[in-house]
């Protein structure tokens, strides 16, 4: 059994995907809170409530929010915590393209379209997880949260999209954290800025 805190449709607020209609399916549970908590990082997301499906379920509620939308967004809390390659796979069979938005503190299931990384972990961990792939790549999206006064990161995993993330303050936007991202990305141009703009948009 699967457990959900929410399934809904929304556009993709976040990374080189941003404005795209997504359905986003939020695991229970999370079993990084306490290295976010540790990386200084506050989540704003309540994923401790949820409900039990078991996959047909799940896909059968995902077909009906999606209403012709082809993306599902697994996230959470932590979604390597429930998401399996099976499921991975009975969703490609149902024509889903599937991203996966997860901390970095365990190995992802084969199959997924887009993996994306805010990584919650050391860096040397990290490359554990995410071995090299056939494309010379490690995953396809990392962003990184930043407050004031914290460095460019120095990733060990290569990326086709590297992501500064200003820390906001719940659904607003810390202006203190913003430029300073901004600076960041004009300091080093292999970085792009992604802001919460699904919370701009008041969208979910």
């Amino acid at each position: 059994m699967l457990r959900v805190t929410e399934i809904f449709r929304s556009l993709q607020g976040e990374g080189r995907r941003a404005g795209e209609p997504s359905v986003f399916v939020r695991f229970s549970g999370c079993s990084a809170k306490h290295a976010c908590a540790s990386s200084g990082v506050v989540c704003d997301t309540e994923f401790e409530s949820g409900t039990a499906f078991e996959t047909e379920e799940l896909l059968e509620v995902v077909e009906r929010v999606a209403r012709g939308i082809k993306w599902v967004v697994w996230t959470g809390g932590e979604p390597i915590d429930q998401l399996t390659e099976a499921i991975v796979r009975e969703f490609k069979r149902a024509g889903y393209h599937q991203q996966i938005e997860t901390s970095g503190i365990g190995r992802v299931p084969a199959g997924l379209d887009w993996v994306t990384v805010s990584p919650k972990v050391a860096e040397h961990i990290l490359v554990r997880h995410f071995p090299e792939r056939q494309d010379g790549l490690h995953v396809d999206e990392l962003k990184y949260v930043r407050h004031v006064g914290q460095a460019i990161p120095e990733p060990a995993l290569k990326a086709a999209v590297y992501c500064l993330s200003p820390h906001s303050d719940g659904d607003l936007l810390n202006r203190a954290n913003l430029e300073h991202c901004i600076q960041l990305c004009y300091d080093h141009p292999a970085w792009r800025l992604s802001v919460q703009q699904h919370k701009l948009w008041r969208v979910r």
